[in-house]
């Protein structure tokens, strides 16, 4: 049997990639954030999610599931919250309008699974009620757990004013 030229790039591609990524996993156990959270036992942060493109979106609701696993490894009780603003408003509920379900159907989906896990571990969710009506989403169609508000800059500013720490998600 004769291996194609093709065949072997992406073999020897394959083969770098993961010989680069081995130094990174063997020493994963040894990473911490020890010095950032010192004497920190309990966290208060709020994500302010802007994304216009629902895979990215996805990737980092991923990413946020991803903070709370590590700050229990840390050690630190984790108290999340979640603001969608602007055009994520779109990706978040069970209605998109056809253009949106059309190109992005998939990640539609992944978007409601990873919205559920994350209301699962006790993360909370509000939604700009200016930004709804503005790109025509109806309240009563947002995915469950996810709760309108007045505006989301007024809960930005009001968990910040209560101690959150802002992550922004743009």
């Amino acid at each position: 049997m004769s291996l194609s030229s093709p065949f072997i790039k992406v073999l020897s591609t394959l083969l770098l990639s993961t010989f680069w990524l081995l130094p990174a996993t063997a020493h994963s156990a040894e990473l911490n954030n020890q010095a950032a959270l010192k004497g920190i036992t309990e966290i208060h942060t709020l994500y302010d999610i802007r994304k216009s493109h629902p895979k990215v979106m996805l990737a980092y609701l991923k990413g946020i599931e991803t903070n709370y696993e590590n700050l229990l490894k840390e050690n630190v009780k984790p108290n999340l919250r979640i603001i969608f603003i602007s055009s994520a408003v779109k990706f978040i509920t069970t209605k998109p309008s056809e253009t949106v379900e059309m190109e992005h159907g998939e990640a539609l989906k992944g978007i409601a699974i990873q919205i559920q896990r994350l209301i699962d571990i006790g993360v909370k969710m509000e939604v700009c009620a200016a930004a709804t009506a503005y790109f025509k989403v109806d309240n009563a169609t947002l995915l469950p757990g996810i709760k309108p508000v007045r505006s989301g800059f007024i809960s930005v500013m009001g968990w910040q004013a209560q101690g959150y720490s802002l992550v922004p998600v743009y």
